[in-house]
């Protein structure tokens, strides 16, 4: 499975980027390039999904080369082979997993949950136990929640509910490992790892299950809230998912300083600042680039991209002499929402 992703991602990217940007890919890095990359190559779901250490990443790389699947075009930069891409048509992602839309918010309903089913049971139980989870947000949380609903058997049965109607909707090994995860009274949540060992399969395919169903939750109790009240109610109120340096910048913007009030405002580079601009183009609708990509310049550079077939900067740099880098990144940033 882990093979199977790798290859994946070097397909998507083209030839295009090294396998660092694969390694931040699936690690999770917040950089605005990396972001960037999951939009412009489509591969966003897999944002953050399976941690992974290089040495593991240039091992499976190396298998993938001798498999005569992929081919190197440069230094740690790939690109799939007819017979890696004939390999591709068998693979399919989970349904549901979505990495780059939860990546805040999938761990944190996580903990909250397991807590949650945790506590209710030893407190119908009688029984004193260890907290699944030590951070004390986390137990913060569980303890004003509780509080808010008084009667936990009938709380126990609703939650009981909501939770097998939506198990009930998926693959049953995918609901029988997101349940092994879980910790009762009885019994402690088994980590990936052991659930691997005990049904004969990939600890990556065991991660990924496990997500799939946890991001297929969070989708289903934002579509149809009112028939999960409950699970709903464990969920974080959205954010801008800028990182927490480009927040910054934006809400500089928003108060009308220039590019380069806020790199002296901060201390920060020019070049800083317009990885921040770029970042926030991808993923704030109502950012307007005008103030700093002429509407002729935007025009020429997405036409070049589609003429070229390619996201590469340099290859757009070469022929758009009279552009600079930065400006090819903010075109490229708005591409898939207003070219598309």
């Amino acid at each position: 499975m882990l093979q199977q992703i790798v290859l994946f991602c070097i397909d998507r990217f083209r030839g295009e980027r090294s396998l660092a940007a694969i390694d931040h890919l699936l690690n999770g890095k917040k950089t605005a390039q990396t972001l960037q990359d999951s939009k412009w190559y489509d591969v966003s779901r897999l944002f953050g999904t399976v941690p992974i250490d290089r040495s593991r990443l240039f091992d499976i790389t190396r298998a993938l080369e001798m498999d005569g699947l992929i081919s190197q075009v440069d230094e740690h930069i790939y690109c799939t082979t007819a017979s890696g891409k004939e390999k591709l048509r068998r693979f399919i992602l989970p349904p549901y997993i979505d990495g780059w839309k939860y990546m805040n918010e999938a761990s944190l309903f996580w903990k909250r949950l397991s807590l949650l089913i945790q506590t209710i049971a030893n407190i119908i139980h009688r029984t004193s136990f260890e907290p699944v989870h030590r951070d004390e947000h986390i137990q913060s949380f569980v303890k004003r929640w509780l509080l808010q609903h008084k009667h936990i058997q009938a709380l126990a049965r609703l939650l009981y509910e909501e939770m097998y109607e939506l198990l009930n909707r998926v693959e049953e090994e995918d609901a029988n490992i997101f349940v092994w995860r879980l910790t009762s009274h009885e019994r402690i949540g088994w980590t990936n790892e052991q659930i691997a060992y005990a049904i004969k399969e990939e600890d990556v395919a065991v991660l990924l299950s496990f997500q799939n169903v946890l991001h297929f939750m969070l989708d289903m109790t934002e579509k149809e809230k009112e028939k999960f009240p409950l699970l709903f109610s464990l969920r974080e109120q959205k954010r801008v998912q800028l990182t927490s340096s480009a927040q910054k910048t934006w809400e500089l913007l928003k108060e009308g300083y220039s590019l380069e009030q806020i790199a002296e405002l901060r201390g920060l580079k020019k070049g800083t600042i317009e990885d921040h601009i770029v970042e926030i183009a991808a993923y704030i609708p109502t950012f307007v680039t005008t103030p700093f990509l002429e509407e002729n310049k935007r025009k020429r550079i997405i036409q070049q991209a589609q003429k070229l077939q390619t996201k590469k900067l340099r290859a757009i740099k070469e022929v758009l002499q009279d552009v600079s880098y930065f400006e090819i990144r903010l075109a490229l940033a708005r591409w898939e929402r207003e070219d598309a």
